[in-house]
This record gives structure tokens, C-alpha cells and sequence, in this order.
């Protein structure tokens, strides 16, 4: 949603006169604003879908945490709610690069070690977490099929002869991996507090080093393998990606905690559980009338997890 100066008013209590507000950016469910004031510069971000207080107040909860551990993980200051009801998170400001370069190895290398050092900061982290864990997303709240078609008008889909039947395997994969899940060897996988979705979006970089990890919304207990997945998929997605630039990541992360022979053959898995899990929102909120179906999509996420 889009904000105001005279929206945040009540900050001024924390941050000074307010000066400014700048729109920063917009991704899939936030958007960021620089805030100026009398003190400082601070990131404003408000979400683009409802969101709870209590998953906020998980997320500066872990941010605290690993954050007194690891300088390099940016903390969750305040949170407000406007008006509305919209709940709005505020971070320090840090000067960073416009565009992570992934073609940078070294830039590439220091995403990957300082992800192993966000994961040695949090290994004793036993608190709440703003997410469920996978097995919970799949296996609980399922997607209503007869729900998801009284939500969408046939016409959005008719250029799709195979929209229902992609809606259909997406559905099947996501029971079969929810069963999986819950087996071997995916529970003796190591387990600890994940980002969530650790990728360059959420990364600010300086020239070759990162120096700010953000946005933990998403955070929640999983396999360390799966915030490995998050990254290395957005790099393979990149129109010149190279086989070396992954292990120019996974370089990194092995400087500082050695990944075994199944986390290794398992990250393809994650990056396909990720495409399944993006599948699910979308669904759930066609359902609740929050968007209208995206039927590209769903036919990229039944092509990118078909091997599953």
C-alpha cells in the first residue's frame, strides 16, 4: 500500500521529526521506503498482504538474537501499526550498492560465508518463528480445489488448454513431498533458525563483501540446506549463469561449516519445495480474494518442479 509522511506520525516518538519519505523499492510482498528525520535514515517497509503482529514480533525476536552475535544482520528497530491497521516494520538504513552483482566471484563467495555465519549466530535460537516449518505449509491448510475454481474466472486461464491439470500435479507434489518431509532423510537432516528467503534482493552488498543481511519475515525452523537452495536458485535463474558461480557460493558457505553428501544432493529438492511453497500462496490467495490467478505462473512452477 502506498504511504505518507503524515501516516507515520507516530514514530516521531522513537526517530525524531520526521523529514522525508522516499520509495525505495517493491518486491513480491513488500514495499520500502527511506525515511529521513532529525536523528537519521531508517527503512521503512510495509507489507502488501495482511500480516500478523505476532510473526512480526517472532522476526525482531530472531533479528535480536543473531543479530548481538553477528553485526552483519541488520535489526528489526520498531514496529507500528497505521491507522488502517497495517503494520509497518522499521530498520537502520545502510548504504549499500543499487544491484548485487552475482558475476562478481567474490561478492558471490562472501553471500555464501556470510550466510554459514548467520546460521553459526542462530544454532541456539529456541524461540518462535514468524513461518511454520515446511512440513507444516504442506501438510496443513491444503489448498480447497473446488474453493481455488469458484475463485477463477475460466477466462483468465483459456489460453492455457493445460492450466487445470498443471493446478492438479502442483497439488500432487505438494502432498507427496508434505509425506516426505516427515521421513528420512530429511529429519536427520541439521536443522536450525533459516532466513527464509536468502537471496541477493535481500542482501546488501559493498563493492565484494556483504554488509547487511534483511528481511526475516519469512524466517523459520528448517534443513540449513534450504536457505543454500533459496540463493542458488536465484542464481541459476540468472540469464548468464554459470555453473561455477554456485560453487563460488557454496565456496563460501564451506569456509566457515561443511555441507555433507545429502545436503549437497538434496538442494535441488529445496529449490523445487520452493517453487511449490510460491505455488500454494498464490493459490491460497486467489482464494481469499486477495489477487487475481497469474496462469503463467502455474504452468512455470508445474514445468520448474516436474522432476519432484
Amino acid at each position: 500500500m502506498e504511504i505518507c509522511l503524515t501516516d507515520l506520525v507516530s514514530l516521531e516518538i522513537h526517530l525524531g521529526s520526521l523529514d522525508t519519505l522516499t520509495r525505495m523499492s517493491s518486491g513480491f510482498s513488500n514495499d520500502n521506503y527511506l525515511l529521513t528525520t532529525s536523528r537519521g535514515k531508517y527503512r521503512i517497509r510495509v507489507p502488501q498482504y495482511s500480516i500478523q503482529l505476532e510473526q512480526l514480533a517472532a522476526e525482531q525476536m530472531i533479528l535480536k538474537w543473531s543479530s548481538e552475535e553477528n553485526n552483519t544482520i541488520v535489526p528489526l528497530l520498531y514496529l507500528d501499526t497505521l491507522p488502517n491497521g497495517t503494520h509497518v516494520s522499521v530498520f537502520p538504513f545502510i548504504d549499500a550498492d543499487s544491484k548485487f552483482d552475482l558475476r562478481n566471484e567474490q561478492l558471490v563467495f562472501s553471500a555464501g560465508k556470510a550466510l554459514a555465519e548467520y546460521h553459526a549466530s542462530v544454532a541456539g535460537y529456541e524461540g518462535k518463528f514468524p513461518w511454520k516449518t515446511t512440513f507444516e505449509s504442506f501438510n496443513f491448510d491444503r489448498v480447497d480445489m473446488e474453493a481455488l475454481r469458484n475463485s477463477i474466472h475460466e477466462q483468465s486461464v483459456s489460453e492455457y488448454p493445460e492450466f487445470w491439470n498443471a493446478v492438479e500435479n502442483l497439488l500432487f507434489r505438494m502432498n507427496k513431498l508434505g509425506k516426505q518431509l516427515n521421513e528420512e532423510p530429511y529429519l536427520s537432516l541439521p536443522h536450525l533458525s533459516c532466513h527464509g528467503d536468502y537471496a541477493p534482493a535481500n542482501l546488501l552488498a559493498l563493492q565484494d563483501k556483504v554488509v547487511g543481511i534483511i528481511d526475516f519475515e519469512c524466517s523459520r525452523r528448517e534443513p540449513r540446506v534450504h536457505d543454500l537452495s533459496s540463493f542458488l536458485l536465484a542464481l541459476q535463474e540468472d540469464e548468464r549463469y554459470e555453473e561455477s558461480m554456485s560453487s563460488w557460493f557454496l565456496n563460501g558457505y564451506q569456509s566457515v561449516i561443511t555441507l555433507s553428501g545429502i545436503e549437497l544432493e538434496l538442494i535441488p529438492v529445496f529449490q523445487m519445495m520452493r517453487s511449490l511453497e510460491a505455488a500454494k500462496r498464490h493459490f491460497m490467495r486467489v482464494i481469499q480474494g486477495e489477487h487475481h490467478v497469474h496462469a503463467g505462473l502455474v504452468m512455470y512452477w508445474d514445468r520448474k518442479t516436474s522432476k519432484l
